[in-house]
């Protein structure tokens, strides 16, 4: 079987160097034109982004999806490429913890985009194409989480290309790689259904798994299934999202010591409840007008219009007995301002 029988997709583009020097450090191998990163950035298209995803949709490779960390997809999702040729000509890597290996696939995920459904890379900077480090405005990126300040310094270009100089490139897909996307909802009594249709699902290939929480699931129950989601999360079997007016499986799993508020960097609200006693809505408010290196922390219950003023607080903790069904605790989510994205969980 020849290569060319393997290759069901393909788009070709041309990109024009941007002249960066030898060793220079390079976070994006594409960008349009005139990004304001073009520094470190090995080459700027010469299509524009709308115009560059709009070709390779049309040559058949679908579309994926960005992160979107306000939605709980905290991984990238796209069918697998291959660059022609390929990025390790142009820029070398220093292989570190937490920075994109040599056979790390690259996907299309076709990038954040406007209500209209044109790329945010079109007109907002850095106009990433192909960024190096998991960006979500980038219609190609890594397959992976890699942090900005994990990859910086660890991609280098290889030499110095002289500015102008302009490239053929080629993205391939075999329109067999591609990933499973299973939704599985955890029930009472169900845990290991829920897990084995996950591990079912990931024995045929990489695996994007929407989670949902049984409203009839106590407390307890719902933290021991997010311990094992969070023993399976990762590259292969990627859960991203959460149901509408649901919790996302971290929310179960929050850090112990922000149980004390002068070990978090920001305050969240805090929603108290109980079984005999009426919610306490909690703002902690921050005062930094004095000498000590932490501000004086002072809380205040509130009520749930109030909570609308409080518009830089977007995380709220809920302390709530362990016994609770999640049909107790969702309907606050609703109660609380729409800009409130992040939830944790402290069974008490």
């Amino acid at each position: 079987m020849t290569v060319a029988t393997l290759i069901a997709a393909s788009f070709s583009f041309t990109a024009t160097a941007t002249g960066v020097a030898k060793g220079t450090p390079v976070e994006f191998m594409f960008a349009g034109k005139g990004s304001d990163r073009d520094y470190e950035t090995m080459f700027v298209l010469d299509i524009s982004p709308e115009d560059f995803c709009n070709g390779i949709e049309k040559a058949g490779i679908p579309r994926g999806n960005p992160p979107d960390t306000s939605n709980c997809v905290l991984w990238p999702v796209g069918c697998p490429l291959t660059l022609e040729p390929p990025l390790d000509d142009f820029v070398e890597r220093q292989f570190e913890a937490g920075c994109p290996a040599a056979d790390t696939p690259i996907l299309y995920t076709g990038g954040t985009r406007r209500a209209n459904g044109r790329p945010e890379a079109q007109d907002e900077m850095p106009l990433a194409l192909f960024s190096l480090y998991t960006l979500a405005q980038s219609p190609l990126l890594f397959d992976g989480s890699f942090g900005q300040g994990d990859v910086y310094g660890h991609m280098l270009a290889k030499a110095t290309i002289e500015k102008g100089r302009r490239f053929t490139f080629t993205l391939n897909w075999d329109d067999k790689t591609r990933p499973n996307h299973v939704d599985v909802e955890f029930k009472p009594g169900a845990l290991a259904a829920a897990l084995n249709e996950i591990r079912y699902s990931a024995t045929n290939g990489p695996t994007v798994v929407k989670a949902s929480f049984n409203g009839e699931l106590s407390l307890t129950e719902a933290v021991a299934a997010a311990n094992a989601l969070a023993q399976i999360d990762s590259v292969a079997v990627k859960v991203n999202g959460r149901a509408r007016d649901g919790f996302f499986y971290r929310a179960f799993l929050p850090v112990v010591k922000w149980l004390d508020r002068k070990e978090r960097l920001v305050q969240p609200f805090e929603l108290h409840l109980s079984e005999n006693a009426a919610p306490r809505l909690l703002f902690i408010k921050e005062d930094w007008s004095g000498d000590a290196p932490d501000p004086a922390l002072t809380e205040k219950v509130i009520s749930f219009a109030d909570a609308v003023s409080c518009k830089k607080t977007d995380t709220c903790f809920i302390y709530a007995p362990r016994t609770f069904k999640l049909s107790a605790l969702t309907p606050y989510l609703a109660k609380l301002p729409d800009t409130v994205k992040t939830f944790y969980i402290y069974g008490e």
